[in-house]
C-alpha cells in the first residue's frame, strides 16, 4: 500500500512537470489546448518540487510530509481548475493524497499519545544508578539466580525501565495470521506497560494501544487510526495486563526480579512460582528453566481471554537465545491460550531491539 501511494505521488509529480514544460513550450502543445502562462508554469514546477519533498519524507516515515501535502493539494487543485479540460483527472490524485493525509494525521495523533505517555513514564521513573550485585540475588531461588547470571545482568545497572521492539504475527480464533510491528516501554519502580502495535488486519492499516499504569488498564484498536473497534477498560483487563507486565519482566528484564514486588516459591528441580503484588492485587506464574539456566516457559492462570472475558491458562514458550547488547535474551516466543477444547497459539513474537534505562 505504501508503494502504491508513492507511485501515485510520483505520477502526480510527472503531470506537474509536464505542465511546467508546456508553459516553457518545451513540449508540443496540441491544437485547441489552453496555453499555460509563465506564472502558472512556475507554480506547476513548485508543486513538483513539493511533491518530491513529500515523497522523500513519506519514505523516511516523517510526519512532516502531511504538512507539506496541504499546500501541494491546494496549489495543485487551483492549477487544475484553471486548466480543467486538460487537467481535471488530476483531481483524483489530489483526492487520494488528501484522504491518505487525513488518515496519516489520525495515525500520528494516536501514536503520539503513546509517545507522550512513554516520555512521562521515563521521567517519572528515573532513579539513582546502581549495580546488580551478588548480594541482591541471595534471597532468590537458585534457579532464578542462575537465570539472572546467565542472562548477563549481574554487574550491570539496576533496571528502571526498558524498551522492546518486536515484529511477528497474530491471529484471532479460526482466522488467518496477520503481520505486525510493535514498540513498548515497561517501568519497574511504578509498574507500568505501554504497548503500541501497527498491523495490516484484513487488508486494513490498523493500530492498537495497550496501556497499563498500575491502577488502570486500557486497550484501544483503531482501523485506519480513526474508528474504534475495540475500546476496553476493566478490572479483568487490569489483572491481565499485570500478568503481561510480569511476563515481560521474566523474559526480557530478569535483572529486575530482585525487586521486593516479587515473592517466590520453589516447586521442583526446574520450576519456581513467582508472585507479583501491586496496589492490593496479586498475580502469579510458574517459570520453567532448562539445564543452561535459561527460562523456557511461563505459565499463568490469572490472565483473561478478551474474547470471552474468562480466565484460562496462558503460556509463552520462548527460545532462540541471542546476544542483545551484552544481554543473553530469548529472541523468539509464542503466546498460547490453553482452552479446554485445545491449545491456541495466537501470537508469534520476534525480538528486534531492547534498550534498558532510557532517560528523558
Amino acid at each position: 500500500m505504501r508503494i502504491l501511494f508513492i507511485v501515485i505521488l510520483f505520477l502526480h509529480l510527472l503531470i506537474h512537470l509536464i505542465g511546467f514544460a508546456k508553459a516553457n513550450q518545451w513540449i508540443e502543445v496540441t491544437p485547441g489546448s489552453r496555453m499555460i502562462s509563465t506564472t502558472q508554469g512556475i507554480l506547476w514546477l513548485l508543486v513538483s518540487i513539493l511533491l518530491l519533498v513529500t515523497i522523500v519524507l513519506f519514505l523516511l516515515r516523517k510526519p512532516a510530509w502531511i504538512l507539506i501535502s496541504i499546500p501541494v493539494i491546494i496549489t495543485s487543485q487551483v492549477l487544475i481548475i484553471l486548466n480543467w479540460e486538460e487537467a481535471k483527472f488530476g483531481s483524483i490524485f489530489n483526492l487520494i493524497i488528501l484522504v491518505v493525509a487525513i488518515l496519516s494525521m489520525a495515525g500520528w495523533k494516536f501514536e503520539n499519545k503513546y509517545k507522550e505517555d512513554k516520555v512521562k513514564a521515563i521521567l517519572a521513573n528515573t532513579g539513582v544508578s546502581q549495580t546488580i550485585e551478588e548480594k541482591d540475588l541471595q534471597a532468590l531461588p537458585v534457579l532464578v539466580q542462575k537465570y539472572i547470571r546467565s542472562s548477563g545482568f549481574l554487574g550491570k545497572s539496576k533496571i528502571e525501565n526498558f524498551q522492546l521492539k518486536f515484529s511477528g504475527e497474530m491471529r484471532e480464533k479460526n482466522k488467518k495470521w496477520f503481520r505486525f510491528r510493535s514498540e513498548q516501554l515497561n517501568t519497574i519502580k511504578s509498574p507500568a506497560r505501554y504497548f503500541f502495535m501497527k498491523a495490516i488486519f484484513r487488508g486494513i492499516p490498523t493500530k492498537g494501544y495497550h496501556k497499563y499504569t498500575g491502577t488502570i488498564a486500557s486497550m484501544v484498536i483503531k482501523p485506519f487510526s480513526i474508528f474504534k473497534v475495540v475500546d476496553i477498560q476493566s478490572m479483568e483487563l487490569l489483572i491481565s495486563e499485570m500478568v503481561t507486565w510480569l511476563n515481560d519482566i521474566c523474559i526480557f528484564a530478569p535483572g529486575a526480579l530482585i525487586d521486593k514486588k516479587f515473592s517466590w516459591e520453589e516447586i521442583g528441580d526446574n520450576t519456581v512460582r513467582v508472585k507479583f503484588s501491586n496496589n492490593g492485587k496479586m498475580v502469579s506464574a510458574l517459570l520453567e528453566f532448562n539445564e543452561k539456566g535459561q527460562l523456557i516457559n511461563f505459565f499463568s492462570n490469572d490472565r483473561y481471554s478478551v474474547d470471552v472475558n474468562k480466565q484460562f491458562m496462558f503460556s509463552t514458550p520462548v527460545g532462540g537465545y541471542a546476544n542483545f547488547d551484552g544481554y543473553n535474551l530469548a529472541s523468539y516466543g509464542e503466546a498460547i491460550w490453553h482452552y479446554p477444547e485445545d491449545d491456541f497459539v495466537y501470537g508469534k513474537f520476534e525480538l528486534q531491539k531492547v534498550k534498558y534505562n532510557l532517560h528523558g
